[in-house]
């Protein structure tokens, strides 16, 4: 278990764990050098004059010597606690009080345990034998624990038993087992079982090295046979070498000679002599072979006799079992023998590593020293980072990792997010989070998320209905950090934005804020959603007022909204109110919560409006133009939207800029061309990173429902948070207690309207019953009746609206008669042509189909075209 420092950084911003783990290596080693810190700890050369310059400063070592090494004040580790006082409290210290702290006697009563690594130093006491004095004495006072201390009281006991061996990963137990209690037995188990499994790791990394076992049986193997060949036989060997080069030397010399035409006698007189002269050699060289077989013999008996001599009696006693252990034996004896090497600089700091226990794959839970010192090699060595110092804190869920970078920002690290997962083994994919840090440019945060990160975000509060006010709502939880930290939205008078793929998680977080609305006193929400008939709002719908599924309904009420927060700002003086509309349950604020954005514009350019006289169209309804005013002019009303759609680019919104201004963002899983939209330059560098977010697949939840919010000062840095959810049955059941008794809509701004809330909520209701009726398989009667008509007179190219009209009179004159219209003559047939053109709209509305008046003859006015008609009846295609 680590403590975590919360004043870290000291001097010239030094890590006060680092200068604690450099004085532990000086005194431990007896060597001030800072090329050993340098490699040891991973630090940057000028890193190390600042870290010995602070040693200097506590007393652990002598003044700077030029190219030698420092000299070392203190002699042992168990004398280093003013040093630890120091640095850690800030005690004032001198050289004088670390001799004197060396050469003081210990307490009888206070038995003082050296001070591990990462680990805070604490006292055992002993149990008295006489009876304390009483608390009231001043002579006895007892100076109050340091910060950093635990007391444990308890019997002692010194057996060597008990003792702890090295631990360098600092990851001793807090309670020290000389304390036999539970908790210490406990501790000591872990730590033994601890222990245990970093051995066969380092044992397992190191048979790659050259001290593994198989180069060491190697190494051995050659050393035993030079022992055996011994001077004897390399003399014999060379002086071979040299009869064998002298007899080639002779036989090119005697050819020489053979062949020569002038001087031939000189040079058949120098073949000779070489021939001599090899002779000389050969002899020697017989001799100095037969020499050395004999000692090589002799030392082969000495060496490999008694190995075959026991081998071959273990094979008899035991049969085959006796001699594979045998064998065994013998390797390792081939191992042992080869036991000391040479190693090279790479290989001599490869094997630092893995005795340091620095493990192959990084894992949560594994000592923050270790995962300290790999994030400092994957930021220093491998992305080329100048890191002034670093900090690990270990959490349950992720890894928290404080960088001080040196003269430049997190962009480097921001743009090496993927190369830094490929140098931390284990990390999942797109897992790593940066946070720039609002106090300082050159600090961030890394994140390092477990396997279950998410862990700490908890259910979906209960809320009692009408138990929240309009201001209670930004302390509402609606999400969490990975560290359990809740998020609540200012929603107050406020517009938000959500952004997010297609199974993201937006509907998860629309239920959230949803869930915080519907309890509240004094706001009326309202839900259009034009792509999914409302699925998204689950249970809670039944707490809302409304919610549209129809363009022309969403027309009317976003008309209605309009009206209403355009007409407020008359009454504030009125009302005195001042410069913005006081929200209460008898005056509420209304939300418009829009889900599926891109379907809601596509689906107002599709549904278009006809001039009543004319019959020629005259625009769409135009939805999203009524959301931009509302968002410009209706905010300080209290009147305000809440847009969610799957993107924010022109081939899904169109011409709708205006999201990127509104003061929330919520961005889920989404492409960079959305950040880029949505957030402000530079925004990715400093740690936004949706892009990296996974929506869900099939039944992979990965991860839907996380998302980043930008909501001013409050929420300004780039941390995700995960939607709070609870089940299905619960939304339902919220909903309908929620929705028993709906807030009314104050009269005084429903003056400035046409048409009242209550109107806006029976319609809906008519809508939906209409929409429950079964529908029949055909088209309706009216255009029925109408193709028969067209049938009727041959299958004409088309009608004009006077022609239809009487021919509807002469089928139903019932409906169609001029007398059931008011007015002279030429008035009725008005009205009865309008009356057609009402009805034909109506009829054809739930069926997705419309009739618009068309050109059907070049020399006749607009009027109702026979293929058109096919297309409704189905018996031609649109395309045709």
């Amino acid at each position: 278990m680590t403590e975590i420092d919360t004043t870290p950084v000291i001097g010239a911003g030094l890590d006060r764990r680092l200068v604690w783990d450099a004085a532990e290596l000086v005194v431990s080693t007896q060597f001030g050098s800072r090329s050993m810190l340098q490699r040891k700890l991973r630090l940057t050369w000028q890193q190390t004059e600042l870290v010995m310059n602070e040693l200097e400063r506590l007393g652990v070592v002598g003044p700077d010597e030029g190219s030698r090494a420092r000299a070392v004040l203190i002699r042992l580790v168990e004398d280093m606690e003013p040093v630890y006082n120091a640095l850690m409290h800030g005690e004032p210290i001198s050289v004088d009080t670390v001799a004197e702290a060396a050469l003081a006697e210990p307490d009888d009563e206070t038995l003082v345990l050296p001070v591990p690594r990462e680990v805070p130093r604490f006292t055992l006491t002993k149990v008295p034998a006489a009876p304390e004095p009483p608390a009231d004495d001043p002579d006895d006072d007892e100076e109050p624990e340091p910060e950093h201390s635990r007391g444990v009281e308890g019997t002692v006991y010194t057996a060597q038993e008990w003792e702890l061996r090295e631990d360098p990963e600092g990851d001793r137990p807090w309670i020290n087992p000389q304390l036999r209690t539970r908790e210490g037995r406990r501790g000591y188990l872990r730590f033994q079982r601890r222990q245990l499994r970093r051995r066969m790791r380092k044992a397992a990394s190191r048979q790659r090295t050259a001290h593994g076992v198989l180069p060491r049986m190697w190494r051995g193997h050659q050393r035993v046979r030079a022992y055996v060949i011994g001077i004897e036989g390399a003399k014999a060997k060379a002086d071979l070498n040299l009869a064998l080069v002298s007899v080639k030397e002779a036989d090119r010399a005697a050819r020489r000679a053979s062949r020569a035409i002038r001087e031939r006698d000189k040079k058949r007189q120098a073949a000779v002599n070489l021939q001599m002269e090899s002779g000389k050699q050969l002899v020697v060289a017989k001799a100095a072979k037969e020499a050395a077989t004999r000692a090589m013999w002799t030392r082969t008996g000495l060496v490999y006799g008694p190995v075959v001599v026991v081998d071959g009696v273990t094979f008899g006693l035991t049969n085959v079992w006796g001699l594979l252990a045998a064998l065994m034996v013998n390797m390792f004896g081939l191992a042992w023998a080869g036991r000391d090497v040479e190693l090279t600089e790479e290989e001599l700091a490869r094997l630092e590593q893995i005795e340091d226990g620095m493990p192959q794959e990084v894992t949560i839970g594994m000592t923050p020293r270790v995962f300290q010192e790999m994030m400092r090699e994957a930021l220093v060595e491998k992305l080329k980072c100048d890191i002034k110092t670093l900090r690990v804190d270990p959490l349950e869920y992720a890894y928290i990792v404080h960088v001080w970078l040196d003269g430049m920002t997190p962009k480097k690290i921001a743009d090496g997010l993927a190369d830094l997962e490929a140098n931390l083994p284990g990390v999942r994919t797109s897992s790593i989070l940066l946070r720039q840090s609002a106090q300082s440019r050159n600090y961030c945060v890394l994140t390092i998320p477990g396997p279950n990160a998410w862990a700490a975000v908890p259910e979906l509060p209960y809320r009692d209905p009408k138990s929240l006010t309009t201001a209670d709502i930004p302390d509402a939880q609606v999400a969490a950090a990975m560290s359990g930290d809740a998020l609540g939205l200012p929603l107050e008078r406020t517009n938000v934005n959500m952004v997010g793929k297609s199974r993201s998680g937006k509907s998860t977080w629309l239920r959230a804020i949803l869930d915080v609305l519907t309890a509240t006193t004094d706001q009326i929400v309202i839900g259009i959603d034009l792509g999914s008939a409302g699925s998204g709002f689950a249970g809670l719908r039944h707490a809302m007022h409304l919610v549209i599924t129809d363009p022309y309904l969403a027309a009317e009420a976003l008309d209605w909204g309009l009206a209403v927060g355009q007409g407020r700002p008359d009454l504030f003086d009125e009302l005195g109110m001042g410069q913005t509309w006081v929200t209460s349950p008898d005056r509420p604020g209304i939300k418009f919560v829009v889900d599926e954005f891109p379907a809601l514009v596509n689906t107002s350019r599709k549904c278009v409006i006809y001039d009543e006289e004319s019959g020629k169209k005259i625009g769409d309804i135009n939805l999203d133009g009524k959301l931009a005013e509302m968002i410009d002019t209706c905010a300080k009303s209290d009147v305000t939207v809440i847009v969610a759609g799957q993107g924010m680019t022109r081939a899904r919104i169109g011409a709708n800029t205006w999201l990127n201004e509104l003061p929330v963002q919520i961005l889920a899983a989404c492409d960079e061309d959305d950040i880029k939209l949505a957030l402000s330059a530079g925004a990715m560098d400093e740690g936004w990173a949706p892009h990296r977010l996974m929506p869900q697949m099939g039944q992979d939840v990965n991860d839907a429902g996380v998302a980043y919010v930008l909501a001013g000062s409050r929420h300004s840095e780039p941390i995700p948070y995960r939607a709070c959810i609870t089940s299905t049955e619960e939304y339902e059941r919220r909903g309908r207690e929620r929705g028993r008794q709906l807030l009314a809509m104050d009269e005084e701004s429903e003056e400035f309207t046409d048409i009242t809330l209550e109107d806006l909520m029976a319609k809906q209701k008519a809508l939906e019953e209409s929409r429950r009726r079964r529908r029949p398989s055909g088209p309706p009667a009216l255009i029925t009746a109408i193709r028969d008509i067209f049938r009727g007179a041959s299958d004409p190219a088309g009608l004009s609206r006077e022609e239809l009209a009487e021919a509807l009179a002469q089928v139903d004159p019932g409906t169609w008669a001029l007398e059931n219209f008011p007015g002279d003559e030429d008035e009725q047939i008005q009205a009865r042509i309008e009356a057609v053109r009402v009805a034909v709209d109506a009829v054809l509305q739930p069926t997705g189909h419309s009739w618009p008046l068309e050109k059907y003859s070049k020399n006749l006015p607009r009027g109702w075209r026979l293929r058109d008609l096919k297309v409704i009846t189905g018996e031609a295609s649109a395309e045709g």
